[in-house]
């Protein structure tokens, strides 16, 4: 495959167009201008943890013996605590006491936009194309369109207002919940797989 293609698959796999109300709802309560600074800086940790994982995944891994199970599973849990604050999230809440939990690495960088399922999908095209340059050089292009949209996602809370947010919010809760729930779901076929074998 080209780097090109790879780049694209990377591109869609993140998904930073579906996940940017996602993400914007958790730093909805920031100036836009915080918010592309928060959402270039999460795109950075994201992408270094896509290189991170690309030439010292399996090595790390396998250190730390840590089945890709145990890595969905835990990717799932995660996921699913965010979507429920996300539900369940108070309206009463003041601006202060949101922005002490400002999203810093995750959920953002990982595993929303560096989840589970891109860091196998690159250690998996990384053993099939054996050129690690190929794979580093897509990831590079990939992040420059993930970068792109994710600064210019701050403009929907400009469209949609606080209320609209808030609704928002609520229902990307709740597909974030089923996104946590097929990755848990995933990691639990994984691991009875890792069961049977003898």
């Amino acid at each position: 495959m080209s780097v090109i293609q790879l780049a694209l698959i990377f591109f869609i796999v993140t998904n930073p167009i579906g996940n940017s109300p996602t993400i914007i709802a958790l730093i909805r309560d920031h100036t836009i201008q915080e918010q592309q600074k928060i959402l270039f800086r999460e795109a950075m940790f994201s992408m270094l943890l896509a290189l991170f994982f690309l030439f010292l995944g399996e090595t790390f891994l396998r250190c730390l013996n840590i089945q890709q199970f145990a890595l969905t599973i835990s990717g799932g849990v995660l996921l699913l605590i965010v979507s429920l604050k996300m539900i369940f999230s108070n309206p009463q809440e003041t601006h202060i006491q949101r922005v002490k939990h400002t999203p810093f690495i995750v959920p953002i960088a990982t595993p929303l936009l560096s989840g589970a399922g891109l860091l196998t999908m690159m250690m998996l095209y990384s053993k099939q194309e054996a050129n690690d340059m190929k794979i580093f050089l897509a990831i590079l292009l990939a992040w420059v369109g993930i970068t792109l949209v994710l600064i210019s996602a701050p403009y929907l809370q400009l469209f949609l207002g606080k209320r609209g947010l808030s609704a928002l919010e609520q229902l990307m809760g709740m597909l974030l919940a089923m996104i946590a729930i097929e990755m848990i779901v995933q990691g639990s076929s994984l691991f009875i797989s890792a069961l049977a074998i003898p």
